[in-house]
Formats: structure tokens, C-alpha cells, sequence
């Protein structure tokens, strides 16, 4: 018995389409998360403060969500942090505005921890 191999030509897709490559927003992400960089380090060295860290965790520990954004605020940062936080730790994040677009451009999330997790 004879078995008769039929070879079906192979189309291959053609390759997608993508549009020109323009470098200027993510130049502009780049620069505008360099400006949350600098900013989150001065959170930072205000949380490095034992004064400081002690007023934000008790008020964090006493859920007085006014109390932890006044904090935050007074360190003089000119970008918007969102906070969150529970008893093992402090979620941060700062969002840039992209200038032209008026929409986000680039987020950074920072997590510190203040106490070993107990499941």
C-alpha cells in the first residue's frame, strides 16, 4: 500500500505593523521619573529620621490616616503620594504627570517594612 505525502505551501503572516519609533515620550517618562527619584529620596531621608519614622508609624498604628498624610506632606515634596499601610508595613506611590497630555507618565511604588508578617 502506498501512502501519497501532500505538502500544503506554508504561509508565514507577515510581520506585524508597528508605528515609526519616537523616543520623546518615554524620554519624557525618563526624565519625569529621575524628578520621582530625587523626590523619593528625601522621603527617605526624612523616614532614616528616628523622631520622624516613630511619629508616622504611631499615628499609622492608630489609623489616623490624617495624621500620616500630614507627615508625608510636610517633608515639602512637590509630587503627590498616595499611602497606604498596614501593621507590617508603608506603600507608597508617587505618579508624574505627563505635562503635554495631562495623564500619567510613570509611576513609582516604594514598600517598606516595619515588621515581620505573622501569618
Amino acid at each position: 500500500m502506498y501512502y501519497y505525502q501532500y505538502y500544503y505551501p506554508y504561509r508565514q503572516p507577515p510581520p506585524p505593523q508597528y508605528p515609526p519609533i519616537d523616543t520623546a515620550i518615554f524620554g519624557h517618562s525618563v526624565s519625569s521619573l529621575q524628578k520621582l527619584a530625587l523626590e523619593s529620596s528625601t522621603l527617605l531621608k526624612m523616614f532614616a529620621d528616628p523622631s520622624f519614622s516613630h511619629s508616622l508609624m504611631t499615628a499609622a498604628q492608630a489609623g489616623n490616616k490624617m495624621k500620616v498624610d500630614s507627615l508625608i506632606k510636610s517633608i515639602g515634596i512637590s509630587t503627590p503620594v498616595t499611602v497606604e499601610y498596614n501593621p507590617d508595613g508603608i506603600l507608597l506611590t508617587m505618579h508624574a504627570q505627563a505635562q503635554a497630555q495631562g495623564s500619567q507618565c510613570c509611576t513609582l511604588t516604594m514598600f517598606l517594612k516595619w515588621r515581620e508578617f505573622r501569618g
